[in-house]
C-alpha cells in the first residue's frame, strides 16, 4: 500500500475535508464496516496512542487495555474486519514531539503500508514537513504530497473559489438566521482586502466573520457593518499575529 501526506497551515481545511470525505464514504457502509477511518494523533505522538485511537474509532470498548504489542495486533485485525480502505491520521506533526518520525509512529505507518493492511493519509500542519523530510524510508512509500494551500488572488481559479466562498457564506449567515441581511463580503471593494487580511486561508476568514458577528450581537444589532469587520480584523487577525496590519483600515 502507498501513503500520502497533506501538510498545510492551520485553518486550510484539512480536518474538515477529511471529516466530510469520511462521512460520504461511510454513508453506505453496512454494520461493522468503516470504509474510511479518520483519527487524530494526540500530543504524546506514541505508537500506543495511535493504536488506541484507531481501536476506539472502530468501536472497540477496551481500546485502552493491553500492551503495545497486543494493541497493534488487535488494530490490524480490527482494520481488516471493518474492511477499512483508507486510514486518515490527523495532527501528524505530534509524532515529532516525542520520539520523532523515524521512531514509533513511523514504524507503525510502515507496518500498515508494507503489510498491505490499509493505505494511510497523514494530515498535519507545516511543522510536520521537516520531520518527514528526515525519513527517506517512509517518504519512499508515499505518493507525491497533496496540496490544500492558501487561495491566491492573482490566480484566476483561486479568485473564483474565494469570491464564491464569500457569496455562499454571506447567504448562509442569513438563511441560518444568524443575521437579518447579508454583509456584502463579495463586494468588489471588500473581497480583495479580505483575502489579504486572512492570507487566503478559510479558517482565518471564519475567525474574522465570527468575531465580526460577535461584535454586532454585543452591540445589540442583527446585522454586520464595515466597522464590525474592521474591528474584527484588528482584534482577531492582527491580534493573533496572522497579519501585521489591517487592509480594511484604508477604506474606513
Amino acid at each position: 500500500m502507498l501513503g500520502m501526506t497533506l501538510f498545510e497551515v492551520t485553518g486550510a481545511g484539512k480536518t474538515t475535508t477529511a471529516e466530510e470525505y469520511a462521512n460520504r464514504a461511510n454513508a453506505s457502509d453496512g454494520d461493522g464496516q468503516r470504509s474510511v477511518l479518520h483519527v487524530r494523533l494526540d500530543n504524546s505522538g506514541t505508537a500506543r496512542s495511535l493504536y488506541v485511537e484507531i481501536l476506539a474509532g472502530l468501536g472497540d470498548g477496551f481500546a485502552l487495555n493491553g500492551t503495545e504489542h497486543s494493541l497493534r495486533r488487535r488494530t490490524l485485525e480490527a482494520l481488516e474486519e471493518a474492511e477499512t480502505k483508507l486510514l486518515i491520521i490527523d495532527e501528524s506533526q505530534h509524532g515529532g514531539k516525542r520520539s520523532g518520525f523515524g521512531g514509533e509512529i513511523t514504524s507503525s505507518v510502515k507496518l500498515l503500508l508494507d503489510g498491505g493492511v490499509v493505505p494511510v493519509a497523514l494530515l498535519g500542519t507545516d511543522e510536520a514537513v521537516p520531520v518527514f523530510a528526515k525519513d527517506k524510508e517512509l517518504s519512499g512509500r508515499l505518493a507525491a504530497p497533496c496540496r490544500l494551500g492558501r487561495l491566491e488572488w492573482h490566480d484566476e481559479y483561486d479568485r473564483e473559489i474565494w469570491i464564491g466562498l464569500l457569496q455562499h457564506l454571506d447567504a448562509r449567515l442569513v438563511s441560518d438566521g444568524i443575521l437579518t441581511k447579508q454583509i456584502g463580503l463579495a463586494a468588489e471593494e471588500l473581497c480583495h482586502p479580505l483575502i489579504e487580511a486572512t492570507n487566503g486561508v478559510i479558517g482565518q476568514l471564519m475567525g474574522t466573520v465570527r468575531t465580526a458577528v460577535r461584535g454586532a450581537v454585543r452591540d445589540g444589532r442583527d446585522h454586520v457593518d464595515l466597522q464590525d469587520l474592521v474591528n474584527a480584523i484588528d482584534a482577531w487577525n492582527v491580534g493573533h499575529g496572522f497579519v501585521n496590519s489591517n487592509p480594511l483600515r484604508m477604506m474606513y
